[in-house]
């Protein structure tokens, strides 16, 4: 029994050492950019799979075709061309993540595959865009509509509900969710 019970433990540490390694490994790897119009068939892959994969499941079916055909790549170089901006995030050479906003508040897609996900893409990703819309713009709030299998990613990199979840025009069940961003603090305390 003993002997069975440390093969166990050499096991599951073995298991443990081999994704701590392959995330080191990742991590080294890891690099992130803005994505240009060559970029949009790639991302329209990610995203759709993504979104068939963890939202389109819990939504109604007559939501499926806008929300897919709105992650093609002509509507992404469309989007691209209007001023919107998609940050790309790739594991070696693989795109394992996109973040796009819109006018620096408003984010419309936040995707990991499913391979890469619990690995802080996500909110290395988030990071990227909220630093760079504040940036740019002095963006102050960010604003998305969280499908609700991802509100607790969105609590986690510090969204909060701005409502209860609706139906808008378009049929896709969303939670509307604001980030606020904090005034930065002064390292020698308030002025006098």
């Amino acid at each position: 029994m003993r002997r069975v019970a440390v093969h166990a433990v050499l096991r599951l540490s073995c298991c443990f050492m081999a994704r701590h390694d392959e995330i080191g490994r990742m991590r080294q790897n890891l690099h992130m950019r803005l994505a240009g119009p060559g970029d949009a068939p790639a991302i329209g892959v990610l995203a759709r799979r993504v979104v068939r994969r963890w939202i389109l499941p819990e939504q109604p079916a007559e939501a499926a075709g806008p929300l897919l055909a709105g992650m093609s790549a002509r509507a992404i170089r469309r989007k691209m061309a209007d001023g919107q901006r998609f940050h790309l995030a790739f594991v070696g050479d693989v795109l394992a993540g996109v973040v796009a906003i819109r006018e620096d508040s408003h984010v419309f897609q936040l995707f990991v595959g499913t391979r890469y996900q619990g690995r802080g893409i996500a909110r290395k990703l988030w990071r990227r865009v909220l630093t760079d819309s504040v940036r740019r713009a002095g963006t102050r709030y960010f604003t998305l509509n969280a499908a609700i299998g991802a509100v607790p990613v969105y609590l986690r990199l510090g969204f909060e509900p701005n409502a209860s979840a609706k139906v808008p025009r378009s049929k896709l069940v969303t939670v509307p969710m604001i980030y606020r961003v904090r005034a930065p603090r002064h390292r020698h305390g308030p002025l006098r």
